[in-house]
């Protein structure tokens, strides 16, 4: 009887013991833990969340592209998109926007002969608006002589038209283009917010 006694006694303080104890991670996440910037940045005209913003775009429309970023209010304001960038690959596109040669960004234009980043001023509040089309999209990734996009949009260096693109005909294999964008606040500090994928649609 007391061994019977004792063992419960040693399993009550054992189970205290476990159910007490929290498990530091440091400065890594826990499990099921979302990672939230300090600053998020969100997209107001999405269309779709699904893992990143989805904003659509169609080619019989023009193939006009519209993202709105916001950041909360008392967050500051957005001084400018630094930097935008575009890829076929994650690695490649971050690597593009970090990259400070002018040749990797979207936003970049040739002035009095020498191509530089022109960032996109905002209007002095928590929001900024970046705009484009399709056919600014396809000369900046034709610029960039990738095989794949040759083989898919057209030869390097040569105008490929919206009408061109291979637009689906079911949404199961939707045409997405992902950009990736730099922000600065009016304070310096930079953000660099989730990929946005534009849907192109017919």
């Amino acid at each position: 009887m007391k061994r019977n006694i004792f063992k419960i006694c040693a399993l009550t303080l054992l189970s205290f013991g476990t159910f007490s104890c929290e498990k530091d991670y440091g400065d890594n996440l826990g499990p099921l833990q979302d990672s939230v910037a300090d600053i998020p940045v969100t997209v107001t005209n999405a269309d779709a969340f699904e893992r990143y913003p989805v904003v659509n775009t169609s080619v019989a429309g023009g193939g006009n592209i519209t993202i709105t970023m916001q950041i909360p209010a008392g967050s500051g304001n957005i001084r400018e998109i630094t930097k935008v960038a575009t890829g076929p690959f994650a690695t490649i596109t971050l690597t593009n926007l970090n990259s400070t040669a002018a040749i990797t960004a979207l936003n970049s234009r040739v002035v009095n002969g020498t191509r530089v980043v022109t960032p996109i001023p905002g209007n002095g509040s928590n929001t900024i608006t970046f705009t484009t089309t399709l056919n600014d999209y396809l000369a900046y990734r034709n610029s960039q002589g990738s095989t794949t996009v040759q083989a898919t949009f057209g030869p390097a260096n040569t105008t490929t038209t919206p009408a061109s693109l291979p637009v689906p005909s079911t949404t199961a294999t939707a045409t997405d283009i992902q950009f990736y964008f730099r922000l600065t606040l009016d304070d310096g500090t930079t953000l660099v917010p989730l990929p946005v994928r534009v849907r192109v649609q017919p």
